[in-house]
């Protein structure tokens, strides 16, 4: 391999989105917190605060290894989440674990210099052996963080994913989809008055506003652009009680939100939403549905334990995803 440099994506904007484009890097737009709509969207709701160091590891120019960095809060990731390594499809296994260590040399002098207190680095899970990322990040003596995912494969049909179904799961379901009537906002039915009715009732069941209108307007552009669906829940004589908010990537959609009208509680609320989201998904042609991290009890509030347990009786399967945490000073 030709000698590696380092290409920082402030330097050379039009190159680097030349680059992630290319079909050596496609696996960054399967998910969509990563692609496309991760970067339009999370800007919109940290600005300023957040700080763009992404840069490419190049080999005689051409780019070998990806990554996705911003500073926020003191810490080197993406927007909150693990920053993402992403070696070119198709390089040796030797080649990839050259770029990620030019990589993670890179980022450990990029946290010093910027005065980072923690990095956070997802990896790569395989199933026998420490990933090139992974090896790289251990021999830093980095904290394993291990989190699962639920996940729905959408190959099946209905009928499928339906068996899937927590079994309790079977006549909530089938009690929403007789007593609601649902409508959506997305390529095919671009209403930007329905999508501001969900931003309105979002604000009315959370007790306040969380998060900037510019945010909302990434999120309504995404949409009827075609890339996911809103969809709106009515019940009792025309009421708004649920708006579930989906993206997609190219064959991946992400249960981004869900809210439910909390004075209805008393109502299986959120079940058929979801179901039909996940099989409305699967009609767009996406591959899997990633309903969301599945905390266990003692890794957050009894909330979001609750909320993981609820979405896990959707999955088919459950993702491990493994990400890495040091900080500067652990040299």
């Amino acid at each position: 391999m030709a000698a590696l440099a380092v290409a920082v994506r402030r330097d050379s904007p039009a190159a680097f989105a030349d680059w992630e484009n290319k079909p050596a890097f496609a696996d960054r737009m399967r998910d969509p917190v990563y692609g496309a709509f991760g970067r339009a969207y999370f800007p919109a709701i940290h600005g300023e605060a957040c700080r763009d160091f992404s840069f490419a590891v190049t080999a005689g120019g051409a780019p070998v290894l990806l990554a996705l960095c911003n500073l926020l809060d003191g810490t080197l990731g993406y927007f909150g989440l693990p920053l993402k390594l992403i070696p070119a499809a198709g390089a040796s296994d030797a080649g990839q674990a050259e770029a990620v260590a030019a990589a993670v040399g890179h980022i450990d002098a990029l946290a010093r210099t910027q005065g980072a207190r923690e990095i956070v680095v997802a990896d790569i899970v395989s199933d026998r052996t420490l990933s090139p990322v992974g090896a790289a990040c251990s021999a830093r003596r980095a904290r394993r963080l291990v989190k699962q995912h639920g996940l729905c494969d959408l190959a099946g049909d209905e009928a499928a994913i339906k068996r899937s179904l927590r079994k309790s799961f079977h006549s909530l379901v089938n009690w929403g989809r007789r007593n609601m009537r649902m409508a959506y906002v997305g390529k095919e039915n671009p209403d930007r008055g329905l999508f501001d009715s969900a931003r309105e009732f979002h604000a009315r069941v959370a007790g306040r506003v969380t998060r900037p209108a510019a945010s909302w307007d990434v999120m309504y552009r995404w949409l009827s652009a075609g890339g996911g669906e809103l969809s709106l829940g009515y019940l009792d004589g025309g009421g708004l009680v649920a708006a579930t908010m989906t993206v997609d990537g190219t064959d991946t959609s992400y249960y981004a939100s869900g809210v439910y009208d909390r004075e209805r509680f008393d109502r299986p609320l959120a079940h058929w939403p979801v179901f039909d989201a996940i099989q409305r998904s699967r009609a767009r042609g996406m591959r899997f549905y990633d309903l969301g991290e599945l905390p266990a009890k003692g890794e957050a509030s009894d909330k979001e334990v609750n909320i993981g347990y609820f979405k896990k009786g959707f999955a088919t399967g459950v993702e491990t995803r493994v990400s890495w945490s040091w900080s500067p000073q652990d040299d």
